[in-house]
């Protein structure tokens, strides 16, 4: 086993994509395009569906445990500066 392993034919010195590798991909590019920004869009989608989708829940239909009653979320105070 080596530590650098021989180029193939389709890349270059270097890692850098050879002629024949870029005529070999270039029918595939237009419909990997697409496919990638189908997907892209419907992940957008399905993420914004589901964020509408709980923002509209109240959970007022829920009770809380009893340990829990009475505590309200307190925000740190701010500390004012007279000058």
């Amino acid at each position: 086993m080596t530590l650098f392993p021989k180029p193939t034919s389709y890349y270059e010195q270097g890692f850098k994509r050879s002629p024949a590798l870029e005529r070999a991909t270039a029918p595939f590019r237009f419909r990997n395009a697409v496919t990638g920004a189908g997907l892209v869009v419907f992940c957008a989608t399905v993420y914004a569906y589901s964020i509408m989708a709980v923002r509209q829940d109240d959970f007022s239909d829920i009770q809380l445990p009893a340990h829990m009653v009475g505590q309200v979320a307190q925000k740190p105070k701010e500390e004012t500066t007279s000058a």
